[in-house]
């Protein structure tokens, strides 16, 4: 095994440094986005679907709790379907009921809902 000199470990940094910034962008810890619209929502795409307000958007990201609840269960959702234990279409039908809401209550029945589903489905996996 090639010893780890200097160079070679400034080469190693600068690799991984890049390899940041490369992929950063590509991550994404949910699929709401609280960041401020992009700046191609002004004029005449102000008025398209992309750039339209989301009511159960923005009260996510207007309640630091929805925000922190949410991101643990879009986390729960992505570690259920990769055991199989959802599918798409279970999660799918979970965001069309969140994005139903326009009130904190709504959310809050969506996300306990999803709560209660989810711990029946750990459940039954450890069977």
């Amino acid at each position: 095994m090639p010893s780890v000199t200097p160079r070679r470990l400034s080469r190693l940094n600068r690799l991984a440094a890049c390899l940041c910034l490369v992929l950063s962008p590509l991550a994404r810890a949910s699929d709401i986005s609280c960041e401020p619209p992009p700046a191609t929502c002004t004029g005449a795409a102000a008025s398209t679907p992309a750039c339209a307000p989301r009511p159960a958007e923005r009260l996510i990201c207007d309640h630091a709790l929805l925000s922190m609840g949410y991101a643990r269960i879009y986390a729960d959702q992505q570690r259920l379907l990769k055991t199989g234990a959802v599918s798409d279409a279970e999660i799918a039908t979970f965001r069309k009921k969140r994005d139903a809401c326009t009130t904190l209550d709504c959310l809050d029945t969506v996300f306990s809902d999803w709560k209660r589903l989810a711990a029946e489905r750990k459940a039954a996996a450890r069977r």
